[in-house]
């Protein structure tokens, strides 16, 4: 899924971005396990006019993005941090870089 290919995937209002791409069978290797603490997760770049919807990055989000995300920027998010709700709806999230097999 890191082709710049576009998937539509169905998720439920309450769950994280995370655990509706590990449901679906097209982007669920673009959210591997990152621990199994963590479970899966990925490193999203969300746009601005979504950005504005979600809550602030918070220390401890900042500090697991850190930990997995390559590159890491102002839209970068983690994936198990996005909770989709009626604001977020529509949500197009693109796939960024994450270290292989990060033992966090």
């Amino acid at each position: 899924m890191r082709d710049g290919a576009r998937a539509t995937i169905d998720a439920r209002e309450g769950e994280t971005l995370a655990s509706a791409m590990a449901r679906d069978a097209t982007t669920r290797s673009a959210a591997p396990t990152m621990s199994i603490d963590r479970g899966p997760d990925a490193h999203v770049l969300i746009p601005d006019e979504f950005l504005a919807r979600l809550p602030a990055l918070d220390a401890l989000e900042m500090d697991k993005l850190e930990d997995v995300a390559v590159g890491a920027g102002a839209n970068s998010r983690l994936a198990s941090q996005v909770t989709l709700t009626k604001e977020v709806d529509g949500l197009v999230a693109a796939i960024a870089k994450s270290y292989p097999e990060n033992p966090m």
